[in-house]
């Protein structure tokens, strides 16, 4: 018996504000945003990530020596477990070729037009995400984030709070 439980391990929190897929779980989630926010990450000697836009400039900061830039994709979802908008910042590129095949197949488009059910499984290296759209209805309560999901990430280019 572990000195931890595993469930209490494994499991999400409903308070936080980014989207993080709980593992062994499926994971259901709604894109709210029209387009995703694109750009690059490091991380910095003191722990923090810096991002900029895929089409700027990277800033000068006290990089990681072993850190290097990677692909970062951020949108504003539903996520229907914690009932609330959250921030999905995406790096893995699995998850993001999977959301650039789904919504260029002309069965589902736009990400606004379904959910998706992300998994997670596997440790470290070995970690594996699956990306299944769900084809649904939008619940009418989720209209209006549609239009304005109360989230402004851009302000992750300035290591400000999306919320704020």
């Amino acid at each position: 018996m572990s000195f931890i439980n595993e469930a209490f391990l494994e499991s999400g929190t409903t308070e936080s504000r980014y989207f993080r897929p709980v593992k062994n779980k499926p994971n259901k989630v709604r894109i709210l945003s029209e387009r995703p926010t694109l750009g690059y990450q490091q991380w910095t000697e003191d722990g923090k990530p810096v991002r900029w836009p895929y089409n700027g400039s990277k800033p000068q900061a006290n990089y990681q020596a072993e850190s290097k830039q990677r692909k970062f994709m951020a949108c504003a979802v539903w996520n229907y477990d914690a009932e609330t908008v959250q921030v999905w910042e995406i790096t893995q590129k699995s998850i993001m070729d999977a959301l650039a095949a789904i919504t260029n197949d002309s069965d589902f488009g736009h990400p606004n037009n379904f959910d998706l059910k992300i998994t997670r499984t596997g440790e470290g290296l070995e970690t594996q995400y699956g990306v299944i759209p769900i084809s649904s209805p939008l619940d009418p309560n989720l209209e209006p984030l549609l239009a304005n999901p109360g989230v402004n990430l851009e302000a992750l280019f300035e290591g400000e709070d999306p919320f704020a």
